[in-house]
């Protein structure tokens, strides 16, 4: 993909036998790339820590979603009240922020590690790839790459998604470069976007977000996770591929920490002169799922 030109039906066929990860950290591997995260690079990355600054990457969730409970004591002489919140969240979509397990995809019946789809995941949790291998979290470098700043939209539009060779021009303009082992920010507008479209309802396709070749991206530069604010292109233009990037699931084993907001961490990075930063991110101890909602932080 080094000539920018985007790749061929064969060529993504490809992927899951070029790509893959199966076996690389063991065959009962369920942690996937977060295996690249070595005490060395945490220490590394935690050196990046200058002042302090802790900036939240979560999308809000407004009071839509809650039943608000009041309670008062009977008694006359009791002065205290009490409220009570109660959230019912389907985190899978393009609200909430999240971390999803390596059990969320399949690809021909199987999950990450060569699992059977059918048999690992049923209504009582997930027995092979569940959220609890992350519940200690993703601590390691952060960068940064600002993808809608270099649109003229100022986001990413729908039948123009983001490819290897623009992820590449962004980290040069940004002037980092992507390790092993690291989580990439991307922002691809989505604020922008839905402001720009104000009638939009999120759907599964169409859908804008990264190409499918970004897998490719992924591996050759070993990332540990990806956080970003559109997730992937949909449809994905090839037959029989009804999903993009999230094809990273089963065949890297990538952590996807999907939906985040990086507005305030594009202000951010402004304002520190820099697009470096130890991230850290831990899903809700959800036993058994496939996923959890999780805040996910950058500290400069």
């Amino acid at each position: 993909m080094a000539d920018g030109k985007l790749p061929t039906q064969d060529r993504v066929e490809a992927y899951f036998k070029e790509l893959n990860n199966w076996g690389r950290w063991g065959h009962d591997d369920q942690k996937g790339t977060v295996n690249l995260i070595t005490p060395a690079q945490q220490a590394a990355a935690q050196a990046l820590v200058k002042k302090g600054r802790p900036v939240s990457l979560a999308r809000d969730i407004g009071p839509q979603p809650v039943l608000m409970y009041h309670a008062t004591f009977p008694s006359k002489r009791e002065r205290v009240d009490v409220v009570l919140d109660r959230f019912d969240l389907v985190y899978h979509g393009f609200t909430i922020t999240h971390i999803d397990a390596l059990c969320h995809v399949g690809w021909d019946g199987e999950l990450y590690n060569g699992r059977p789809f059918a048999d690992s995941v049923t209504a009582a949790g997930a027995t092979w790839c569940p959220i609890d291998p992350l519940f200690d979290g993703i601590t390691t470098r952060g960068v940064f790459l600002d993808v809608a700043a270099g649109r003229k939209e100022g986001y990413v539009k729908v039948g123009e998604p983001v490819t290897p060779k623009e992820m590449d021009a962004v980290a040069a303009r940004a002037g980092v470069v992507v390790q092993p082992g690291d989580v990439v920010v991307v922002r691809s507008g989505n604020e922008a976007f839905i402001k720009a479209h104000p009638d939009w309802v999120p759907r599964v396709s169409p859908h804008p977000g990264l190409h499918v070749s970004c897998l490719e991206w992924f591996r050759e530069k070993d990332i540990a996770a990806i956080s970003w604010d559109m997730m992937d292109e949909r449809p994905s233009g090839y037959p029989g591929f009804g999903m993009s990037a999230h094809l990273a699931i089963p065949f890297l084993g990538l952590a996807l920490v999907d939906n985040t907001d990086p507005e305030r961490l594009a202000r951010a990075c402004t304002e520190e002169g820099r697009n470096e930063f130890l991230f850290t991110a831990a899903p809700i101890r959800l036993m058994g799922s496939t996923g959890a909602p999780a805040h996910p932080i950058a500290i400069f």
